[in-house]
């Protein structure tokens, strides 16, 4: 970081406190930076944005027609996960014309590096609590709506859902093995396609966090707080669940998977946030794996190509295996599998 902006940063700090140390911190794909600041008294983190991205969405949304702001997606949503007392990054200062966050450090416990560390009974406990946040953040959704938060205006439309599994094609099949597949198999991809996104779309909508997954759940005290939630919109009840229990980061084994999903499910039902049978809600999670992990897989090649960043390459296996198992659910998507499986070993 140039003296410009240290300087510029030094004004953010409350109580003008002396800043003393500035260390970057290791980022994903985004194209955000990330500072932990020091000072003698605490730290802050510095989310940091490159000029002219300050409104830009993280992921591919449509822009809703309904909503007029130029406030930055990030801090409109945040401003209603404090006023619904979900547990977020308290925004502690603001310089936009640098593209300053300053934010409440939350620390580095995410939910992936506690697991890895811990013991099946220590794993399900931890995920127990993520699904407990998770309906606690799909209750305020449904019980505190808010016209001024953008994730109110925007949705999951077939549209997206169709554009996420042609960018599966284009990068997991296309750009990864470098061939073109006919216009004759591209036709009726896109034709397979729509007929998943119709499916998923007449799922009743709750509000989605989109990134519900490991690295976005960090441990602040004892309770799982919410980062990267700039890109929440309207989806279904399962999509945060399938990011969450069919993460690329962390694979827990099937009998994990259903049986945190029975808890989400029975607790969902209880509180009045799911309008459907345990069968359809399986139905509906393993339809959403399928296209969530085939989106992922081509994202993650999407970064190596565009981004030259391959960090995510070895967590293409795991998406793809998730996949698999997702196909294993969905006979009727069985010529799909084949389709794929002429070019992605992984699929056979």
């Amino acid at each position: 970081m140039n003296d410009a902006l240290l300087s510029t940063l030094q004004t953010l700090i409350p109580d003008k406190k002396t800043i003393t140390n500035c260390e970057k911190l290791f980022g994903e794909a985004s194209y955000r930076e990330y500072y932990r600041v020091h000072t003698a008294e605490r730290s802050y983190i510095l989310m940091k944005l490159p000029a002219g991205a300050h409104s830009i969405a993280e992921e591919v949304t449509q822009r809703p027609s309904t909503f007029e702001s130029d406030e930055m997606p990030f801090l409109n949503i945040a401003r209603y996960l404090q006023k619904a007392g979900l547990p977020a990054p308290q925004v502690v200062a603001t310089q936009l014309d640098q593209g300053m966050i300053l934010l409440e450090d939350l620390g580095d416990k995410s939910l992936e590096s506690l697991v890895i560390e811990a013991n099946r009974l220590q794993q399900n406990f931890f995920y127990q609590q993520a699904i407990d946040l998770l309906l606690q953040f799909q209750q305020a959704g449904k019980e505190n709506p808010d016209s001024d938060c953008i994730a109110f205006h925007r949705s999951f439309s077939a549209e997206l859902l169709e554009w996420e599994l042609q960018h599966f094609v284009e990068y997991g099949i296309e750009d990864r093995f470098q061939i073109q597949l006919s216009q004759k198999t591209q036709k009726h991809l896109k034709e397979i396609f729509k007929e998943i996104a119709k499916q998923i779309v007449q799922i009743p909508y709750s509000l989605t966090h989109r990134d519900f997954q490991s690295r976005n759940l960090l441990m602040h005290g004892y309770d799982f707080y919410l980062i990267d939630f700039q890109d929440a919109l309207k989806g279904p009840p399962q999509y945060d669940l399938v990011a969450l229990l069919r993460d690329s980061y962390i694979e827990l084994t099937w009998e994990q998977v259903t049986q945190l999903g029975h808890h989400y499910f029975s607790q969902a039902k209880s509180r009045g946030l799911l309008d459907m049978d345990e069968a359809s809600f399986w139905q509906g999670f393993h339809l959403i794996t399928l296209q969530r992990k085939l989106k992922d897989t081509g994202r993650f090649q999407f970064i190596k190509t565009v981004k030259n960043n391959p960090k995510f390459l070895p967590h293409v296996p795991a998406s793809l295996n998730y996949v698999k198992q997702a196909f294993s659910q969905l006979p009727q998507y069985q010529n799909l599998q084949e389709i794929f499986a002429e070019s992605v070993a992984e699929l056979r």
